[in-house]
């Protein structure tokens, strides 16, 4: 199911070499997809630590910043009754070289004791850049195994799967119409799929029950909201907004940055429409969107009320609107209402 970049090892045949040869010595796993890290960080963990002896095998080390000499001395550590260790380093900003000793680093990488396995853990925010000699020497020492969202044939069957664990059932439109309101992370779609199973009365989880209880992800209410603009549905655009600032989980300069990249894809779209050019055009300028039918789908439609002027106009608010955020000390929620404001207005 993981989707691997190009350049990445591939999954599958980590995954057999995994349970036919044992553990490699050395792994960097990365990429958006946490749920899918953290599968085969399970994997690994079934290999090189017994349960009786984790606690003395398992070393764990937090970033950004990284204590070479703890490292070091974790790598190092002989097994406590068991035959191996792992060392377990999360979130290390291998970019930032101050943050550590690179050529210490790899000499430690180049040398990895026959009994331990360290595995670096990237989210997005920490991904390695390969033109550095440290991460370079990260990669020769193991595979490289990058996670993405899988497709979105896979991941409505992983969807239908979680489900029926619920004891409930659903179908495969109504599997795509989740992911598009929860999101396509998998962590993120587990815990609403156990509170939407718990809600549905009847045998299948229908777009109703996902409609009363779920709860939406920032960028499918942002859609919402560009969409509401484009029809001139006002109040409904303002609702939207309100609910956009509610949620204190996303930052405003985040939610403006996203804003944006929305009216950047709705251009995209309404350019490939207006010169006859096709999806691959649009999945070309936005690679997050090839294999998504759906999202790919709103977008096209949503897009015809607007003009190409009128979207590059908007891209051009939110770029003000994130400067006047960032540089002049405004208060974020009166600039966002003001920016929906001035989207309103332009009604060309």
């Amino acid at each position: 199911m993981a989707k691997v970049e190009k350049g990445g090892a591939d999954y599958s045949m980590e995954l057999k070499r995994l349970r036919s040869e044992g553990p490699a010595r050395v792994y960097i796993l990365r990429g958006e997809e946490d749920y899918l890290r953290d599968s085969f960080l399970g994997e690994l963990k079934k290999h090189c630590l017994e349960p009786d002896t984790e606690a003395f095998n398992h070393h764990r080390l937090q970033g950004p910043a990284l204590d070479m000499a703890q490292l070091t001395e974790s790598v190092e550590a002989m097994p406590f009754m068991g035959e191996r260790t792992l060392v377990e380093v999360r979130d290390f900003d291998v970019n930032k070289t101050s943050a550590y000793d690179p050529e210490r680093l790899k000499g430690l990488l180049s040398d990895v004791p026959e009994w331990a396995t360290v595995v670096f853990l990237f989210g997005p925010e920490y991904s390695p850049d390969s033109r550095l000699s440290a991460v370079k020497a990260m990669k020769k020492a193991g595979p490289d195994l990058s996670f993405s969202s899988p497709k979105e044939s896979e991941l409505i069957h992983w969807v239908v799967r979680r489900v029926e664990s619920q004891g409930k059932s659903i179908e495969g439109a109504d599997a795509r119409y989740l992911i598009w309101v929860c999101g396509a992370r998998m962590n993120t779609l587990i815990p609403e799929i156990i509170k939407i199973a718990g809600y549905a009365q009847g045998e299948y989880i229908t777009k109703q029950d996902i409609d009363a209880v779920a709860r939406r992800a920032p960028e499918t209410t942002i859609f919402n909201l560009t969409d509401a603009l484009g029809s001139r549905a006002y109040d409904k655009a303002a609702g939207l907004m309100a609910d956009l600032l509610a949620d204190r989980d996303e930052p405003p300069q985040k939610q403006i940055a996203m804003v944006s990249e929305q009216f950047r894809r709705l251009y995209v779209a309404r350019v490939a429409a207006d010169s006859g050019r096709g999806e691959d055009y649009i999945t070309t300028c936005i690679p997050e969107l090839a294999g998504r039918s759906y999202p790919l789908r709103l977008l096209k439609s949503a897009c015809k009320n607007y003009s190409q002027e009128r979207l590059a106009r908007a891209v051009s608010l939110c770029a003000w609107c994130d400067y006047r955020m960032k540089d002049t000390g405004g208060e974020p929620e009166t600039l966002m209402k003001e920016l929906l404001a001035q989207l309103a207005m332009d009604r060309s």
